[in-house]
Parts: C-alpha cells; structure tokens; sequence
C-alpha cells in the first residue's frame, strides 16, 4: 500500500505540513518496507490563487496512493481523494515516520468527510470573519408576508 503525507521537506524525518493542498511536498511511502517511494514537488501550489488542494489530490491520486495522511484537508480535495478511493487520516503532526508509524499502529483513523473548511488561514484572506450584510436580501423587503401570523389548518 501507497501512503501520501504532506510534508515539509523531501525526507522521512521532514515535519509533516498541516495543510494538504498548500504543503510544499508529498511524499509517498511503501507500508511494508516504510520506506520513500516518490516525491511529488507541490511547491507551486503555495503560491495559488486557488485549486491547490484540488491539485495536490490529483497529483496523489496518480502517484497510486491508498490513502493520505494530513494535518487537515479541506471538502474539495477530500471528494477528489474520495472520488479515487483515497482514505485521509487527518490531525497528524511530527515527522513524516512519526505519522506513517502512528497510522499503522492503528491509532490514527479515516476520516469520514473534510475536517477543514475552503481556504482556512489561507495568507491574503481575512479568516474567521463574519458577514457584513443585513440579511434582507436584494429585494429590501421587510419579511411581513400575506400570512398575518394566521393558521390555515381550518381552525380559527
């Protein structure tokens, strides 16, 4: 089996890169022998307008990988890895080896769906700000529908 873990650098004692799309690296890794199988460059996702974990699951998916193992992956990457067949083990931290050891000991577990929303902490954006709309909606209405509060099960 193929394991995919982002990373910081291209070695097995590189820190694992808490960012699927955006990590610099992914290094794939043979489960039996636990040793480097392949490289995949993904430094140009750092620089992205958009589409890098998009990418980074492409990418993945044609090196052959079984599953990834990440700090977080945001809904679009995860449904490309889903859609391959890929299992994602997220929350991961330490060294490469550390999250390849810690997987097959079992105490790292598939994730049911993305653990991350679009875009978290990406640079240039402002995160975890709130809307600043009034919530009217484009036709300025002011919610007071026909309805006049009344029921209209027959009772009075």
């Amino acid at each position: 089996m193929k394991i995919a873990i982002s990373s910081t650098g291209k070695g097995l004692t590189s820190s694992l890169d808490p960012r699927f799309g955006r990590a610099p690296y992914i290094l794939i890794v043979d489960d039996q022998s636990r040793s480097l199988v392949d490289v995949i460059d993904n430094t140009s996702a750092a620089d992205a307008a958009h589409g890098a974990g998009i990418n980074a699951a492409t990418a993945v998916a044609q090196a052959g990988a079984n599953i990834v193992l990440t700090g977080r992956v945001g809904p679009k990457a995860f449904a490309v890895l889903e859609a391959a067949g890929i299992k994602v083990v997220s929350g991961l931290s330490g060294s490469v080896s550390e999250a390849v050891d810690s997987y097959l000991s079992g105490s790292a577990a598939p994730l049911a769906g993305p653990d991350s929303d679009a875009h978290p902490d990406t640079p240039g954006r402002m995160s975890g700000m709130g809307g600043s709309g009034a919530g009217r909606g484009k036709g300025g209405g002011r919610g007071m529908g026909m309805g006049g509060g009344r029921c209209r099960c027959g009772k009075k």
